[in-house]
C-alpha cells in the first residue's frame, strides 16, 4: 500500500505542477502529511500539517478537529520547544479548536 499510495501522490504532483489552485495544492498538501504520518515521517508531515492548518478544506479525508489532534500530535513529536510553543501552542487555530475537544 505504501509503494501505491506513493505513486499515486507523485502523480498528484506532476498533475498540479501543470496547473492547479490553492485549494488543490493545500488539500495535496493534507492528503501527503497524512502520508507521512502513516510511515513515521514526523517531522515533514507536522511541516505540511502547520502550512494547511489555516486553510484546512479536506473533509473528505477528515474532520477538522481530528487534523488538529494528528496536527498537534505530530508537532509534539518532531518539534523542538521553541518552535512548539510558537507554533502549536500559541497558535490560533489550534487554540481554539483544542478548547472545543473534550478533555
Amino acid at each position: 500500500d505504501d509503494k501505491l499510495t506513493s505513486l499515486n501522490l507523485e502523480k498528484a504532483d506532476s498533475l498540479l505542477a501543470l496547473g492547479g489552485d490553492w485549494d488543490r495544492r493545500n488539500r495535496l498538501k493534507v492528503y501527503k502529511a497524512t502520508y507521512l504520518i502513516s510511515i513515521r515521517k514526523f517531522g515533514d508531515a507536522a511541516k505540511l500539517f502547520l502550512e494547511t492548518v489555516s486553510t484546512f478544506t479536506s473533509l473528505e479525508l477528515m474532520e477538522y478537529k481530528d487534523f488538529i489532534i494528528l496536527t498537534v500530535l505530530a508537532c509534539i513529536i518532531s518539534l523542538k520547544r521553541p518552535d512548539l510553543k510558537k507554533k502549536v501552542v500559541h497558535g490560533p487555530e489550534i487554540q481554539q479548536m483544542l478548547h472545543e475537544l473534550p478533555e
